[in-house]
């Protein structure tokens, strides 16, 4: 059922895996791992999946084409990973490369490319030199990543709607960047959207919103509920 929740564990070992025990009794299945975790205990990976969840691998790729392809097949070959993310910018080739890569796999991952950060906004991408603003950007680069078979992007909360609209419903689209009212999110995060802006999403990435929380059984309650209240309208 849509939107599925992905918590993010951008924390350490053991507030990672005190999470996971108390998300699971919630019904939550999916985590999502970054550099923090995975740079100090890669293997929280197999101690999550072996209780039959999942993992989103968010490294979010990007290097030239042959390094990308051997990291992967690296971490594929150990590790039994739902999703991974890549960055779109890395350019067709590297995309390509990477599908190429993951198809080898069995279960296949699912290949998100991030688009534009959830922290630029369009004055941050002036001073990179883009001519055309984040929202246009965010859909040239997702079309790109659906030219290249890549399944998916992360976009924000703002885009998810129009990369439906311009790509189809079945391209998939991992969001995050959604303030729940309950928690005030740091400023890092600049392009963000509220639950109903993502409700068409596939997947919803919530992590400050629970392990920020000093209540964090009350926590996973509270977001258990709310999605439910819009699953249910």
């Amino acid at each position: 059922m849509k939107p599925e929740i992905v918590i993010a564990l951008d924390i350490n070992l053991s507030k990672a895996e005190k999470i996971v025990r108390k998300a699971k009794k919630y019904g939550f299945k999916i985590f999502k791992i970054g550099h923090l975790l995975f740079s100090t205990y890669p293997d929280i990976i197999n101690s999550i999946t072996c209780e039959g969840l999942k993992v989103i691998l968010d490294l979010k790729f990007h290097d030239i084409p042959s390094v990308i392809s051997k990291a992967i097949q690296r971490i594929l070959k150990k590790y039994e990973i739902f999703a991974l993310t890549v960055h779109s910018l890395g350019g067709k080739q590297m995309l390509k490369e990477v599908k190429k890569i993951v198809s080898e796999f069995q279960p296949k991952p699912i290949i998100f490319a991030v688009t534009i950060l959830t922290s630029l906004t369009d004055n941050d991408l002036k001073s990179l030199g883009f001519k055309s603003k984040t929202t246009s950007t965010v859909l040239t680069l997702a079309k790109l990543a659906k030219e290249c078979g890549i399944e998916g992007v992360v976009c924000s909360p703002k885009e998810v709607e129009l990369v439906k609209k311009t790509l189809g419903k079945d391209f998939l689209t991992l969001v995050p960047a959604v303030n729940l009212g309950n928690l005030s999110l740091q400023n890092d995060q600049k392009r963000l959207g509220t639950l109903e802006m993502a409700l068409s999403s596939d997947y919803l990435v919530i992590g400050r919103s629970i392990y920020e929380s000093e209540d964090i059984d009350k926590a996973l309650q509270s977001l258990y509920n709310l999605i439910n209240k819009y699953r249910n309208k």
